[in-house]
């Protein structure tokens, strides 16, 4: 484990040297441009500038550094507990209003489950009841033909179709068992 920390050390060690060596070569080849030259030298001076009247400012009028320091403390301060009220509070709100509302739609969503799985199990049981009564519909018209035909007979009388006296009698009458007229005769 050792070994593998020294690795990861030297890795890091050559990545930051690499990284600085290409800083150094980039600097340098960038100043062989005299416009980026004058821009470092004006950039420097102004820096030193600032950086001078600052140090003599602070040298001048320690007290008042002082008083304009902590007032900038103090109003970071009094933001960064603002802040913190403000997400105290916003804590508080989501706990008080969005977390019941939540889990109420949780138990919601729970109870639709639970209804649609009883739903499904009606519906299989209707299902069920459906096919046992197409199965015994099936059966009953199997055996009234099974029926007329192992008599070897097959009167209308043993058909699943009833008709009236009327309708029957016409259709006995007819020599070849269709009903009288013109409709589907040669003539």
């Amino acid at each position: 484990m050792a070994q593998n920390y020294n690795t990861k050390n030297d890795n890091s060690s050559k990545l930051l040297m690499g990284v600085l060596v290409g800083a150094a070569v980039g600097a340098a080849i960038a100043l062989l441009d005299s416009n980026t030259r004058e821009q470092v030298k004006t950039g420097s001076k102004n820096v030193g500038s600032s950086t001078s009247g600052f140090v003599r400012n602070v040298k001048d009028n320690p007290g008042e550094f002082k008083n304009d320091l902590s007032g900038r403390f103090q109003s970071a301060v009094s933001t960064l507990k603002n802040a913190m009220s403000e997400a105290q509070s916003l804590y508080e709100k989501v706990n008080e209003d969005v977390v019941p509302q939540v889990e109420a739609i949780r138990e919601s969503a729970s109870d639709i489950v639970d209804t649609a799985k009883e739903a499904t199990e009606d519906a299989k049981d209707i299902g069920g009841q459906v096919a046992d009564a197409g199965s015994e519909v099936k059966e009953g018209v199997s055996s009234s033909a099974g029926s007329t035909g192992s008599t070897g007979s097959s009167s209308s009388n043993d058909s699943v179709v009833q008709l009236n006296k009327k309708s029957q009698n016409t259709v006995d009458a007819s020599p070849q068992g269709d009903i009288p007229g013109d409709v589907g005769r040669n003539k």
